[in-house]
């Protein structure tokens, strides 16, 4: 693909957590658009994305082979099936809001890498880039071990991963999933990610499963914006 674009829209959607039957994405040669308002699940970042170099191949057909594929994303407690359609004018998703692109690339190659080796910061950027829950997945879909330090207004978000789990959170007066809680309500200020761990840490257990945390605190934020 080019400076083109191609359209999904969600035909099946089983269990997801967030999105749904007739939701639309747009993918493009530097970025993956989503519904606005919606979360940018990494795990289907990943599939979509590296769809690239199979659907180059069908560009000047204006993918006609590919539109008969049905495509899966299926990483987490969910399962979604989309495929290639073009969507009707103003409906690019249900609330037809225009679509918004992803967070930030996190495409480091050898240089993070050798970062991580060194036990530096591996990662780092905007919240009005990458929410707290992208981040999260992204860390859980790749088995990091580190700290996510997140620098907000109130003050710093600290949570530590092992291979992928969350292990260990505070922020403010919070602690394990009550600070989770509260840092996927945070959308200003800065991250930043050093790998590796202290020896202490790394025989402790995880504070639960990671889709369920991430489900309850999507839930609990949905339930407050309801209640305000």
């Amino acid at each position: 693909m080019t400076n083109s674009s191609v359209s999904f829209r969600v035909i099946n959607a089983r269990n997801c957590p967030f999105y749904e039957v007739n939701d639309w994405f747009i993918l493009t040669s530097k970025a993956l658009r989503v519904p606005a308002g919606y979360p940018s699940c990494l795990i289907l970042v990943r599939e979509i994305t590296g769809l690239l170099l199979t659907l180059s191949s069908g560009e000047e057909s204006g993918f006609a082979e590919e539109r008969k594929n049905i495509y899966n994303c299926g990483g987490c407690t969910g399962l979604i099936k989309f495929q290639i359609e073009d969507p009707p004018d103003g409906q690019e998703n249900k609330s037809a809001d225009p679509l918004r692109e992803t967070g930030p690339d996190f495409s480091q190659g050898d240089s993070a890498r050798e970062a991580e080796k060194k036990g530096g910061s591996v990662i780092s950027g905007l919240l009005e880039e990458a929410s707290p829950s992208e981040l999260f997945q992204f860390f859980h879909m790749f088995q990091k071990t580190g700290k996510l330090l997140l620098y907000v207004p109130s003050g710093v978000g600290r949570v530590a991963f092992r291979e992928g789990a969350i292990i260990g959170a505070k922020f403010e007066e919070k602690e394990n999933e009550e600070a989770i809680f509260a840092l996927l309500d945070e959308h200003r200020g800065r991250f930043s990610f050093v790998a590796g761990i202290p020896a202490s840490l790394r025989e402790v257990k995880g504070i639960g499963d990671f889709m369920t945390l991430l489900m309850e605190g999507i839930k609990r934020l949905d339930e407050n914006k309801g209640e305000s």
